[in-house]
Formats: structure tokens, C-alpha cells, sequence
């Protein structure tokens, strides 16, 4: 029986309303806002990113362990800093597109943005 016959039945046989205590899981409302992160975007060559911020206090410790990375990596970047956000512009002087190091950077970038995001009170991340 292929994928789709297999759907089709069971939306055919489904119940309605569904009995939601009947599912394998049970959906639950989240107790904070899931905020959707951008991807990096390559613009010719570059990776670009805008990182959100809902506190003051996190946006401020991810630019100083961004700047400690930097100092540390010898690799910078472009960074537009405004009232809730921060925006990564990645590339290699040289060249003028990403190379291996700005890859690094963006990894580095990410995971630092999901430890100082994480609000553990709330389960909030990001």
C-alpha cells in the first residue's frame, strides 16, 4: 500500500472533532511565545543574519562574547547593533565572501545566540 492510500484512509476514517486523549501525544500550549529565527542568508558570497533579542541585558553579553571571539579567532565582522537586534554581516576582506573561518564564526554565533536566549524559567530559547 503506498504513503498517500495509507492517508487517505486515515483521514477518511478519522474522527471528528478528534479525541485528543486518544493521540499518542497530548498537544499542550506552550508557556512562551516560540519566536522564529532567520537562517543565514548568503548575499553574494556573504552570510548575513539578524539576531533577536527580547532582553537589553542579552543582546549586550552576546556582543562582548562576540567581540571576546573575535579578539581570540583574530576574525571579525560587520555588526549593525539596534535596540532589540543584532545583524552579522560574515566575509573575508580578502575575497569578499565567506570563507571557512566566517562558517566557524556563524556556528559560534548560533550556538552563543541559543545560551544567552535561553531563559530556563520559561523554557524559553531563542
Amino acid at each position: 500500500m503506498k504513503l498517500v492510500d495509507l492517508h487517505d484512509e486515515f483521514i477518511k476514517n478519522a474522527e471528528r472533532p478528534m479525541d485528543f486523549g486518544r493521540l499518542p501525544v497530548s498537544p499542550r500550549r506552550a508557556e512562551a511565545p516560540v519566536v522564529a529565527v532567520d537562517r543565514w542568508d548568503d548575499r553574494d558570497g556573504r552570510l548575513v543574519k539578524a539576531f533577536r533579542f527580547r532582553r537589553p541585558d542579552d543582546r549586550a553579553t552576546f556582543v562582548a562574547e562576540l567581540f571576546a571571539y573575535e579578539k581570540e579567532a583574530g576574525h571579525h565582522a560587520t555588526m549593525e547593533i539596534d535596540e532589540d537586534s543584532v545583524t552579522l554581516r560574515l566575509f573575508t576582506r580578502d575575497t569578499g565572501k565567506a570563507s571557512e573561518l566566517d562558517r566557524e564564526y556563524a556556528r559560534f554565533a548560533d550556538q552563543l545566540y541559543r545560551d544567552v536566549s535561553y531563559a530556563p524559567e520559561t523554557g524559553y530559547t531563542g
